[in-house]
């Protein structure tokens, strides 16, 4: 059985250090791993407004954590985040969405590409869409 993915968005509080925040994040890749799982991405966003106060902050610093894990993972996850000073809001959910692949930006090969015989490419022609007859004029 493969592990499930989660993801979690964190609410830092936007007066906590980086280098607190990449402490705290790295406790956590190794809670990750202590329950079989990898963290697969952290996504930071920044210093974002909130839509509303929260503990009388009107702006948050974003992370989100995609991570895999065998049963357990998240509740000790959760259970770090609750008891961690600095942490304003989370949000776990299950992730479900297919991992888009890393595509990197290749140059075709050498002699794979015909050379550009100077004639265009044959055009599709455009789906003919049918017309409606034109009311008769008034006189």
């Amino acid at each position: 059985m493969t592990p499930k993915r989660y993801e979690t968005a964190i609410l830092f509080d936007p007066e906590l250090p980086e280098d607190a925040r990449k402490e705290f994040l790295g406790k956590l890749s190794g809670i990750v791993a202590a329950y079989k799982g990898e963290v697969l991405k952290t996504d930071d966003w920044g210093n974002r407004k909130l839509a509303y106060a929260i503990k009388k902050k009107s702006n948050a610093f974003y992370t989100f954590l995609l991570y895999t894990g065998n049963r357990g993972v998240v509740e000790e996850v959760e259970r770090n985040i609750k008891i961690s000073e600095g942490i304003l809001r989370h949000l776990t959910t299950l992730h479900t969405a297919p991992l888009a692949p890393k595509v990197e930006a290749a140059a075709p090969p050498a002699g794979d590409a015909p050379a550009d015989s100077g004639t265009p490419a044959p055009e599709t022609p455009a789906p003919e869409t049918p017309q409606t007859p034109a009311p008769p004029a008034e006189a």
